[in-house]
């Protein structure tokens, strides 16, 4: 699938185009849009998955069904829970995304030692015609909760805070990962910008799965800070960020 313009905003276009490059691949999670038929295939492969609004923004929306014993699966709506049999998760699934187009994600168990999801929000800006990350910020989920957002509970976390407080990674780890992490970012916003030529500003977000594998969840082509970065209590990297979008522009 080609990234047209008109797809500028959808998840879904930007991991189809993702997908089919060799040295990014295996960083995606299964991907597709959301069906009756899509939903079964997955939950058969994955015991747990994802719905996400395929245009959302700030994880409104967001669900994970998780397949449990006896044919039956628990769907999470930030902190809230239900559960539904077989013969029943479609119809529920409907009336819960109503017209909404939905993607559905294999679930990544991007978690810490205390079992809070985890992302980190990447934050990627073109100056002087080469892609540099302005900065890494973790984002701690309120206990119990799918969902990272600040707005939806979220802790906005330094990337070493959390990787060493949060994951118990030792300083070789943290510092091991951070730059696997920063090669990935800028091999995947290398391919995503070269069908946006204009744009100098990329988020992308990641998890981490307990195996230490790096996972995309998606790439952000109007990015904010405010919700991220300002909300750390050390702010350098916020006002590194508003820096360089000035030397972006």
């Amino acid at each position: 699938m080609s990234l047209q313009k008109h797809h500028v905003k959808s998840k879904l276009a930007v991991a189809y185009q993702l997908i089919h490059l060799p040295d990014i691949a295996g960083h995606i999670p299964e991907t597709d849009l959301l069906y009756e038929s899509s939903l079964k295939r997955m939950l058969k492969k994955h015991v747990k998955v994802y719905l996400k609004p395929d245009r959302g923004r700030k994880s409104r929306g967001v669900m994970q069904i998780e397949k449990l014993k006896d044919n039956r699966f628990r769907i999470r709506q930030r902190t809230s829970m239900q559960y539904v049999d077989s013969k029943d998760l479609w119809t529920k699934v409907r009336h819960l995304t109503g017209d909404t187009k939905y993607l559905i994600q294999q679930a990544i168990d991007s978690v810490t030692k205390d079992r809070r999801h985890f992302d980190l929000r990447c934050h990627v800006l073109r100056i002087n015609g080469k892609w540099k990350v302005g900065g890494i910020c973790g984002r701690l989920g309120e206990p119990g909760s799918i969902v990272t957002t600040s707005h939806l509970g979220g802790t906005p976390t330094l990337i070493e805070t959390l990787l060493t407080r949060h994951l118990n990674y030792s300083r070789r780890e943290k510092s091991e990962m951070i730059q696997k992490v920063n090669k990935c970012v800028i091999k995947t916003v290398n391919n995503v910008s070269r069908m946006y030529p204009n744009l100098k500003e990329f988020a992308v977000d990641i998890g981490i799965d307990p195996q230490k594998r790096i996972w995309i969840y998606e790439v952000n082509i109007e990015p904010l800070i405010g919700g991220n970065f300002k909300l750390l209590p050390d702010k350098t990297l916020y006002r590194r960020l508003r820096s360089m979008r000035r030397m972006a522009r």
